[in-house]
């Protein structure tokens, strides 16, 4: 064979594995943006971290709060996990993510929704 088809192929070669690490380098930084959102999110939360984190408006959360809140002032006792948890510092709604993650469970394991 003559030399420029040794060329072409050579750079054809070059090119393939360019791409390749391209991708692949694309696709382990998208993997570590996940991650590092994840792990972005606090063990102890605010509204708007909460907000966040479930990906629904904090007005929907106030909202499930105030309607938590009235139906748990007419009860004697309910399953912990029945109202959504949080706890009050400083006059400020703070919500513990593992809570959370309980508290979602429970709605899902019990398909109660919100109206």
């Amino acid at each position: 064979m003559n030399q420029s088809t040794y060329l072409i192929g050579a750079v054809l070669l070059g090119l393939s594995i360019m791409t390749a690490a391209l991708i692949l380098s694309s696709t382990t930084n998208t993997d570590k943006d996940s991650e590092s959102t994840i792990s972005s999110i606090p063990e102890l939360m605010t509204l708007t971290q909460l907000a966040e984190y479930l990906q629904i408006s904090e007005q929907s959360i106030e909202i499930i709060i105030s309607n938590d809140d009235y139906q748990r002032d007419g009860l004697s006792s309910y399953d912990t996990y029945q109202f959504i948890p949080y706890l009050l510092l400083d006059n400020q709604k703070r919500f513990i993510k593992t809570e959370i993650d309980a508290w979602l469970k429970y709605r899902n394991d019990n398909r109660l929704n919100y109206h």
